[in-house]
């Protein structure tokens, strides 16, 4: 039997006929988002309540899979988003109201992790209204920066009360499991760390298509993984004692070393931060000022070229003995070529990675290396200078699909990337990798930085002699008289 209402909600979608017209297909989608949050309040009682138990699963995403047909991934998302729902009724709250959407719903209840959920607790009203305005991406990029902040404070939080500092606990795990067939189903999930190097690996052992054989990007994919594989068998030789370094690429603000610094230091506490300043009395304000902007929470979290946050851990292991490449003038390459060139070199590709963080066609979220390419904003042909404030990265279906269709485009000095259609509409974009992603509010009992041994007071100066006319004469008069004299010596030298 149905529940009250379900058969109406039947009868209405059979009858439901939306038209193939993009308004239509947008207010489908937010009835869709609604009705998905009417869901989500029933599955946050049932999980609050047990109910997958009583039903006789041993959990929440094990009911899902076996009763609603979900796959592992996302039985285990929609059961994380029903836990966090009952922790954060106003979260839902916010969704059911149309504040925020399903896509805000769903990276706060993914990047928010168990430990922190009663922080963000505290603080869930304000950041409901930070995180309303923002898209998907802006939303993760704020939540992971929120994560990292709250990992430092809960740290010199315990160590204020007399503990230990602990690094956050590693979430990973990874199952294999060989089904009736004999076909082997790989499930898993990995940290930002351990993602982010097996995501590089992946992409690195992809391969053409053989000729006569087109493959699926999954099947590209599960190609990779086993090569990588069988190239580790052929060559692993496990000699005692011995690792072997590996090459990452990394891209972080300059704050972000600061932070690991004082990290790598020990420097945990506010009265901790003050005793490190004061032993270091040769560094200059800017210095200063940096270490007491990472301290409070500055910067954002480091990322590999392909866009993959990683830990500080594994930033000061890279940074450690490593090569910071400038971008102005990467590896010696001056990244500004002018009409000299016509095609994008390796430093700028790179360049521009850093600052667009994908494609930057309006709707695509490609961040793959291998399919992105450096576009002439302004043709070349037409006068175009290979210049990064000139190009923008669009995949190589974008890019092919807007020289197709004629489509004109421009870049603005501050990274806005803007699309004209051929009846004028504009859509826009901002580069993923230039705009910080906003602060959401943050409780905690740890003491703040200790203010700066210096208060800098504006000078008061008084007219510029310069600007006075009868000191422009005066040393234009010492000017010629100097001149004279020079030619009075070089006179009588020869």
């Amino acid at each position: 039997m149905s529940p009250a209402g379900f058969d109406e909600l039947e009868e209405a979608i059979d009858h439901l006929a939306v038209p193939a017209h993009g308004d239509a297909i947008v207010e489908g989608r937010a009835l869709l988002d609604r009705l998905t949050s009417k869901l989500a309040e029933a599955e946050a009682a049932y999980a609050a309540s047990g109910g997958w138990e009583v039903d006789g699963f041993g959990s929440m995403a094990a009911f899902l899979r076996h009763r609603t047909g979900m796959r592992g991934v996302q039985a285990r998302q929609v059961a994380q988003r029903a836990r966090r729902m009952a922790d954060w009724p106003e979260v839902l709250a916010a969704w059911q109201a149309g504040r925020l959407r399903a896509a805000h719903v769903d990276a706060t209840a993914a990047v928010v992790p168990e430990r922190h959920v009663e922080r963000f607790a505290a603080t869930v009203a304000e950041n409901i209204e930070i995180l309303a305005p923002l898209g998907g991406d802006d939303a993760r990029a704020a939540l992971r920066s929120w994560v990292d902040h709250a990992d430092a404070l809960a740290e010199r939080e315990a160590v204020e009360a007399g503990g230990e500092a602990q690094d956050p606990p590693v979430e990973r795990d990874l199952h294999l499991s060989r089904t009736l067939d004999d076909v082997v189903a790989v499930d898993g999930q990995l940290d930002r760390d351990s993602g982010a190097i097996v995501l590089d690996a992946v992409r690195a052992a992809l391969t053409k298509d053989p000729a006569g054989v087109r493959r699926t990007p999954a099947q590209r994919r599960a190609d990779a993984l086993v090569d990588i594989c069988r190239f580790y068998l052929a060559h692993h030789e496990q000699p005692p004692g011995s690792r072997r370094p590996d090459r990452v690429s990394v891209v972080c603000d300059l704050v972000d070393l600061y932070r690991v610094a004082l990290r790598g230091a020990g420097v945990r506490t506010a009265a901790q931060l003050d005793i490190f300043l004061r032993e270091l009395p040769e560094l200059g304000a800017l210095e200063r000022g940096l270490f007491v902007e990472a301290f409070d929470g500055a910067g954002s979290a480091a990322r590999t070229l392909t866009g993959n946050p990683i830990s500080d851990g594994l930033l000061a292991c890279v940074s450690d003995g490593g090569v910071l490449e400038r971008l102005l003038t990467a590896d010696s390459q001056v990244i500004d070529m002018g009409r000299s060139v016509r095609t994008a070199t390796d430093a700028q590709r790179r360049a521009a990675m850093v600052r667009d963080g994908g494609c930057r066609r309006p709707g695509c979220d490609c961040t793959d290396l291998g399919r992105l390419h450096v576009h002439h904003v302004r043709p070349w042909e037409l006068g175009g200078h290979t210049d990064v404030d000139q190009m923008a990265t669009v995949c190589d279906h974008d890019h092919l699909d807007g020289h197709r269709r004629g489509l004109t485009d421009r870049l603005e000095p501050d990274g806005t990337y803007t699309v004209v259609a051929a009846d004028g509409t504009e859509h826009s974009t901002r580069p993923r990798g230039v705009d910080p992603p906003p602060r959401l509010a943050l409780a905690t009992t740890a003491e703040p930085a200790p203010p700066l041994p210096f208060d800098p007071v504006p000078v008061e100066r008084g007219p510029d002699p310069d600007e006075d006319p009868a000191e422009i004469e005066r040393q234009h008069a010492a000017v010629r008289e100097r001149v004279a004299q020079l030619k009075r010596e070089l006179g009588r030298a020869a």
